[in-house]
């Protein structure tokens, strides 16, 4: 069976659509990444903070990009040879606005209308992967380790995945228990690095880190970052640009001397680095033998940030996701896809040992197609 996974992530840069064959062990023979139209562009980025009139505002784009996602997912199949009919189901994340995980009344919102995707593409849609993990008392994140353990996972080893999106996260894989060892949210990934760049040079990233190359870290400001509390707090925990955005650096840059733009730039790449690299020897592997860190996520284009991590984690092999044969701009689409393949097959799609959910959940809600 086919199925079509796609999904915006954190930097919203765009819609990745992946295409997962189950008959093929869960291969990946497409995948294709479309801009987000300009104008839904800067609401989505809007609406992440608070805002006028933002139920109108949500409900309008909620409309408009599910209506944009479910054209895409027609073009993406016609582009490819497939027709609506070849997929059993579309696994959508659509575009996270908040997620609050915290009790008493946690929540995670992604929108991108699943109703308008069903009508359109004519396909089953899976969508609202979060919720039921959080109503069971996890973090409703990270999604996609259980898709990482079914593609990544190496016999007797362990291995850990990182995906370096808007906010970074990993995958800690035990090949003797065939298990998710951890899996959380690191902290931000590409968040900082892309506000920062869209403020100072109106670019909406660092292309492969030149930026941040010509500058270097600041000591203080790298100290008041990371005396944030969220990075001494012990897993299962997620976050979100909610937390890490360009508010975050200026209140950070008001109590600090004052320092070049690159300088800051080079600050928050090693600040990326710095903190999934501690993440991985605090509690990612313990006394376990590492054998390899596999990056994926558009932050593996990020030279600057690529460097700095392998020089945090010297001592094992870290090395971009294509090295092991899987094309890193597509995973999470892919994981997308293979938790619809879940939903449908009625298996639990949570790693509820990670996200801190009570149990196993079958994790979505279904919009039939025509």
């Amino acid at each position: 069976m086919l199925f079509v996974g796609v999904i915006s992530g954190t930097s919203v840069d765009g819609l990745d659509v992946a295409l997962l064959d189950d008959s093929r062990g869960l291969a990946v023979p497409a995948g294709a990444h479309q801009q987000i139209p300009e104008d839904l562009r800067k609401e989505l980025i809007a609406l992440a903070t608070p805002g006028d009139n933002e139920v109108e505002r949500l409900g309008r784009s909620n409309v408009y990009l599910g209506a944009w996602t479910g054209q895409c997912v027609l073009e993406f199949l016609d582009a490819n040879g497939f027709s609506n009919s070849d997929v059993r189901a579309i696994g959508s994340h659509g575009q996270t606005i908040r997620h609050h995980p915290e009790p008493p009344h946690p929540f995670s919102l992604q929108i991108g209308d699943a109703s308008v995707i069903a009508e359109i593409t004519g396909i089953d849609v899976v969508s609202d992967p979060r919720s039921r993990d959080l109503a069971a008392g996890g973090q409703g994140a990270p999604l996609v380790p259980i898709y990482h353990l079914a593609q990544f996972l190496t016999d007797d080893t362990v291995r850990v995945v990182v995906n370096i999106g808007g906010i970074g996260n990993i995958t800690v894989l035990d090949g003797v228990k065939r298990s998710v060892a951890a899996g959380f949210d690191t902290g931000p990934g590409n968040a900082l690095l892309d506000a920062w760049t869209q403020h100072h040079l109106g670019r909406p990233f660092d292309d492969d880190g030149a930026w941040a190359k010509s500058g270097q870290p600041s000591s203080e400001l790298l100290e008041r970052l990371l005396a944030d509390p969220y990075y001494s707090t012990a897993p299962p925990k997620s976050t979100g640009k909610e937390v890490f955005n360009l508010a975050y650096i200026q209140e950070a840059l008001a109590t600090c001397p004052a320092i070049e733009a690159n300088d800051a730039q080079a600050t928050f790449c090693e600040l990326s680095a710095r903190t999934i690299a501690d993440a991985i020897s605090r509690w990612g592997t313990g006394e376990a033998d590492l054998e390899d860190v596999v990056v994926c996520g558009g932050g593996r284009h990020n030279l600057e940030l690529m460097r700095r991590l392998s020089d945090r984690l010297s001592h094992v092999s870290v090395v971009p996701s294509e090295d092991i044969g899987v094309n890193g701009d597509f995973v999470e689409a892919a994981a997308l896809a293979y938790l619809a393949k879940l939903f449908v097959e009625h298996r639990p799609g949570n790693c509820w040992e990670a996200t801190g959910a009570s149990g196993p959940r079958v994790l979505g809600c279904l919009y039939p197609g025509a």
